[in-house]
């Protein structure tokens, strides 16, 4: 653990303070329910928040980063919903608590979120 610890403290997050902490999320996106819980939210200079998903294990590649960024993209809209914010006010990245590593992606906009749903709920 003292190298998560260390990667941690090297981190851009390590001495922000989070605005928002283990924030339980529930949304309907097209009928299809997302239910979730947001690791942290911090703000940014520009008066919008960063939506951050911690993760432990290997940064994924390919096909799996892709479903990452579902993920997170649907987390970024249940939060602009929660707080009544606009999209643009909210993005999303993800740490890698293994190399200290983050990685912020291209969010789907809620368009795209249902077309991605819609496929994975046939």
């Amino acid at each position: 653990m003292p190298q998560l610890k260390e990667a941690f403290l090297a981190s851009e997050w390590a001495w922000r303070t989070p605005i928002d902490v283990e924030v339980a999320i529930e949304t309907v996106i097209d009928g299809i329910a997302v239910r979730g819980r947001i690791d942290a939210v911090f703000g940014r200079t520009d008066g919008g928040v960063t939506v951050v998903d911690w993760k432990t294990g290997p940064q994924p590649s390919g096909a799996d980063a892709a479903h990452r960024a579902l993920q997170v993209g649907a987390y970024a809209l249940a939060y602009v919903r929660l707080r009544g914010l606009s999209p643009d006010q909210v993005d999303a990245a993800f740490y890698y608590a293994r190399t200290g590593t983050t990685v912020r992606p291209t969010l789907p906009d809620e368009a795209e979120l249902i077309r991605l749903l819609g496929s994975i709920a046939d």
